[in-house]
């Protein structure tokens, strides 16, 4: 039988090509995005010794301070962040990457990260039927390129094994920056940014709402309120990071 030339072609290309990679791993060796240090292979951000430094967020403090927002102590069931965020510490030289360096595949190797932390948390709730990240306004979409919560979500689908829905929730209220925001501010901002299409998509489900950075929680808590609103039974929360107070 006759081989595809295809197939002829891509063998050499595909040896090429590793030739090239090797090389290139040679001539600049992967290195940790942190402290430059070795890591074991170029898809790895951040070396061992960073990953075991970072200070994790505390699950209690996340909640509270999320609780602290109007009506989100029944809203959201559980909320959880991996680390904290600390200016000028390397969490937030990855996100800045990952938001605005147009490195989406970070949020991929971190979500996987965040997710097998997930789960380990998840001793007294059931896991997710369903996850979500938060959505950007089609307007911020098309100036970024990407959304970098949905890139988190992949990857912690890799580690959780559940759906991934980003289309169930839409961000249908273009917002301005909550950066310099009060609290306050922040949730009369958000008021009305986040609806539900079609309610069918999350009733009766347990909904993962992901977020790259929690400041307050409005943005979650918002997001969290719609989706129950249209029928969702529960919304868990998870973050990369949560901002020191």
């Amino acid at each position: 039988m006759p081989v595809p030339v295809r197939s002829l072609w891509n063998t050499p290309v595909k040896a090429a090509r590793a030739v090239g990679q090797g090389l290139m791993g040679l001539a600049f060796p992967p290195a940790c995005l942190h402290c430059g240090g070795a890591v074991p292979g170029a898809s790895t951000l951040l070396c061992f010794c960073c990953l075991r430094n970072a200070d994790r967020a505390d699950a209690d403090d996340v909640r509270e301070r999320i609780y602290r927002l109007p009506g989100m102590r029944t809203a959201i069931d559980g909320a959880f962040a991996l680390w904290m965020f600390d200016k000028g510490g390397f969490l937030q030289h990855i996100h800045q990457a990952l938001k605005y360096g147009n490195r989406p595949h970070y949020g991929i190797w971190l979500g996987r990260i965040l997710g097998h932390a997930f789960v380990q948390s998840l001793v007294y709730r059931p896991a997710p039927d369903l996850l979500v990240p938060i959505p950007l306004h089609r307007m911020r979409l098309c100036e970024r390129g990407y959304n970098q919560s949905e890139y988190l979500v992949r990857g912690i689908a890799s580690a959780l094994q559940k759906p991934v829905a980003p289309e169930v929730i839409v961000r249908s209220k273009a917002t301005r920056s909550q950066t310099a925001l009060s609290r306050k501010e922040r949730l009369d901002n958000l008021d009305g940014a986040f609806t539900v299409p079609i309610p069918e998509r999350v009733a009766g489900l347990r909904i993962l709402l992901v977020d790259d950075i929690l400041t307050t929680g409005a943005t979650v808590g918002m997001a969290a309120s719609a989706l129950l609103k249209a029928g969702a039974d529960a919304v868990d929360i998870a973050a990369l990071g949560v901002t020191r107070m």
